[in-house]
């Protein structure tokens, strides 16, 4: 009894933070677990294709990790195309609609209350921001593996979790720099050449300094050389493409430009915390 009265007073949480504002919605959500833990609510949800809401707002920030399907979004003047993979940070009383994508939608939704997000400075300056697909979507996985299949520790492996995403989120906070000047042509640069191989002459070239200034202050600003982060945007990917098909592992690291699948296996699971097999499990669910 205790038990229920536990899960009917989550569910009861949940629904307070339906939207308050022109709520409107139509379709239906489907909520398959949810779990609080510590000051942190985390659910798993999933929604028709029919699903859709007005502009409306939450009193609460969030992160959302859309495991399958997706749909458009608009919000803070942008437009937001919602796919597997994809895991943004929502600051709190942002307004903001939706829709979903003809497959509905499934995701992972970690609500972040008031008096945590005031634990991490210039958190606040962040309004919508999409978060590192590689890193931030295997902590991501690794919160819904424990959700999905909990032990007397999960409620703690959760929390922490649910911290390192706060921690992802913080360092978007803290390096405003990413998206300007130089380092934003070498970025734009790195994500069109992510099928093949490329030399730091090349990038130096586009971003019109030397190659010692590049390599400086990309570390500097992104907290990594600029080869790590094209291996990032490759593993990213192949994360997409793990939960997208049911392309052998091996296809997927070949197409991803790994020699072989060990190779692949080791880089993906020194980045998503997992391998890609255990990645494709959870995710697809």
């Amino acid at each position: 009894m205790l038990r229920c009265n536990r899960w009917i007073g989550l569910i009861e949480q949940t629904r307070m933070l339906i939207p308050r504002i022109e709520s409107d919605i139509s379709g239906q959500a489907m909520l398959h677990a949810i779990a609080r833990v510590g000051d942190f609510v985390v659910t798993h949800k999933s929604y028709t294709h029919d699903f859709a809401q007005s502009w409306h707002e939450h009193e609460q920030a969030s992160i959302d990790f859309v495991l399958a399907g997706g749909g458009v979004g608009h919000c803070a003047g942008k437009e937001i195309h919602s796919s597997p993979g994809m895991i943004e940070f929502y600051r709190p009383e942002l307004r903001h609609n939706f829709r979903s994508a003809r497959g509905g939608i499934r995701s992972l939704h970690v609500v972040i209350p008031a008096s945590v997000l005031g634990e991490y400075s210039g958190i606040s300056s962040v309004v919508v921001e999409e978060l590192d697909r590689t890193r931030s979507a295997g902590i991501a996985s690794c919160l819904l593996g424990e959700l999905l299949d909990p032990d007397r520790s999960s409620n703690l492996v959760m929390e922490s979790l649910a911290y390192e995403l706060l921690g992802e989120v913080s360092e978007v906070a803290g390096r405003p720099i990413r998206r300007a000047g130089w380092i934003g042509l070498v970025r734009d640069m790195l994500h069109s050449v992510h099928d093949r191989t490329v030399s730091l002459t090349e990038l130096a070239d586009i971003a019109g300094i030397s190659r010692g200034h590049l390599a400086r202050g990309f570390r500097s600003a992104l907290g990594m050389t600029a080869g790590e982060y094209h291996r990032r945007i490759r593993l990213a990917g192949a994360a997409r493409a793990l939960v997208a098909s049911d392309a052998p592992i091996a296809r997927i690291a070949f197409n991803a430009g790994f020699v072989d699948q060990a190779h692949f296996s080791n880089a993906f699971r020194a980045h998503l915390g997992q391998s890609p097999g255990a990645y494709r499990r959870v995710i697809q669910g």
